[in-house]
């Protein structure tokens, strides 16, 4: 057998060499198709089993080597993760990162679950999650169930010796027919109910079974830590609420609706003159008796499930410290001032009432100076240009409608933006239909975004679909446009749903 170079695997055996002597005699059989002879076969042969080897030699060095690569690679990485920042992070600073992962909501359902998986990551991070009672603090109650006791206690029991003295979140979510809150969780968690600082009941099952919250009974009296309490869910429920928030001091925040003013509840007795933040949908009577009473708002969504004409006749309702109002009803303007107002969501969902004619008047007799505007549902016509010529302190504008396109109202709000309307204008967002004017509306967008002085100079331009389509299928002739403005450092994105909701306040609602 041919000895092998250790090096390269070749051999060092003249005899078989590829450039051996006796090879070089069959440089004829190398270069024509002659039949080789007998004789020559078997030398063929060896000269090619051994090359054959050589391969074999070569490809096992060569694993090899790269073995010893991935072992010292590996080396390298776990000598690097000692010099990692994460290892500084302060334990801390950590936890509070843990925190803001729970309260995440990706998928529209309660994402508040008990940090048990956080701990599985690290020897430091399980110190950490164990040793910081806050992210133990989000507690959800399940619904009643045939098993007895329900699976979820002993978890609860752990959660409510963990958070220690942190504020209590508690969240309740009815699931399908099972309308009543556990009641061994609900005893567990009412023991402590002088620790509930948010209260949250999303109201999401499908069954029209009336949802009982009589479990909350027993907490009258003991929520005297509680800031906010909400209910939030499906449309077509109403949820009546038993009287234990008149005794509730440090009440702040009131959500008893969706964002889209679709969820009813009876009227809470509530001490309305701390509420601050507050959104609801109730008949205009009970309305105005609870905006008469809550004199402290600074933030407030108004729906109306009905509408009696009427009511828009009366003394004006003053809120002298709003400064966020979010309407359904337009015709409600005539009865409100704010003399704070800095942001306008002027909401039509029933697509009957425009809603433009009362914006300007309401603006001018509250006395206000409105930063941000958001007309949702509402038509563009040339009243817009009417009440945005009379808002020059306009920072902010958002429409979101059946999308800008190229009717006469449209073409007549892009040739007064080019031309100064909201001087101060430095975010603009708004529906774009497929059949826009991409270059009319992309020319006063750059005129906008070049503007002097640099004060009054356009930042953002943000689109988004209306219905037709989203952010995956923007129209090509949108993108390309959006692209081009990028290109000269313009600010233009089409952004998705998410950035979507913050811009049109969905995101912070009420």
């Amino acid at each position: 057998m041919a000895q092998l170079c250790w090096q390269c695997g070749a051999s060092s055996d003249p005899a078989t060499s590829l450039d051996s002597p006796s090879l070089r005699d069959f440089h004829r059989l190398l270069t024509s198709n002659d039949v080789p002879l007998d004789s020559e076969i078997p030398f063929i042969r060896d000269v090619v089993s051994d090359g054959q080897k050589q391969v074999d030699a070569l490809e096992a060095a060569i694993a090899q080597l790269t073995r010893k690569r991935d072992e010292i690679a590996e080396n390298i990485r776990q000598r690097r993760a000692i010099l990692s920042p994460i290892r500084r992070v302060p334990p801390e600073l950590v936890c509070e990162i843990l925190v803001l992962s729970l309260s995440s909501d990706d998928d529209g359902e309660m994402a508040n679950e008990p940090p048990w998986y956080l701990g599985h990551i690290c020897r430091f991070w399980r110190h950490c999650v164990l040793a910081y009672p806050a992210l133990w603090s989000s507690i959800t109650i399940p619904s009643s169930s045939s098993s007895d006791p329900h699976p979820l206690i002993s978890m609860i029991e752990v959660q409510l010796v963990q958070s220690a003295d942190a504020p209590l979140r508690v969240c309740w979510s009815p699931c399908d027919d099972r309308n009543t809150a556990d009641p061994g969780s609900v005893d567990l968690v009412l023991a402590h109910s002088s620790r509930w600082r948010t209260l949250l009941l999303d109201i999401r099952c499908k069954s029209h079974v009336p949802v009982s919250l009589d479990w909350l009974r027993p907490a009258n009296g003991h929520l005297l830590a509680l800031e906010t309490f909400e209910v939030t869910g499906s449309r077509g429920f109403r949820v009546d609420i038993p009287d234990i928030f008149s005794t509730t001091p440090s009440l702040r925040n009131v959500f008893l609706t969706n964002w889209t003013f679709e969820v009813y509840t009876s009227v809470p007795a509530i001490s309305w003159v701390q509420i601050t933040r507050y959104s609801g949908t109730f008949d205009p009577d009970s309305q105005i008796e609870i905006v008469e009473a809550a004199t402290n708002l600074v933030s407030c969504a108004l729906g109306f499930p009905s509408w009696d004409d009427n009511v828009a006749h009366g003394p004006p309702l003053v809120l002298p410290r709003l400064r966020r109002l979010h309407l359904e009803t337009p015709a409600f303007f005539h009865r409100l001032k704010a003399p704070l107002l800095e942001e306008l969501i002027c909401h039509n969902w029933s697509g009957t009432i425009n809603g433009l004619p009362e914006i300007l008047p309401f603006v001018q007799q509250s006395s206000c100076t409105l930063k941000k505007l958001v007309l949702s549902g509402c038509d563009v016509d040339f009243n817009l240009i009417t009440i945005l010529q009379g808002l020059p302190s306009l920072t902010h504008l958002v429409i979101e409608n059946d999308g800008l396109d190229s009717t006469p109202a449209h073409i007549a709000l892009f040739d007064a933006l080019e031309n100064g309307l909201c001087p101060n204008l430095v975010c603009l967002a708004c529906a774009v239909g497929s059949k826009i004017n991409t270059h009319q509306f992309f020319a006063m967008a750059r005129s906008r975004f070049q503007m002097e002085p640099l004060s009054a100079r356009l930042v953002q331009l943000r689109l988004f679909g209306r219905w037709a389509y989203d952010v995956e299928h923007c129209p090509p002739h949108i993108v390309a446009e959006i692209r081009a403005m990028c290109d000269e450092g313009f600010d233009v994105s089409f952004v998705d749903s998410h950035e979507e909701d913050i811009l049109k306040g969905r995101a912070v609602f009420p």
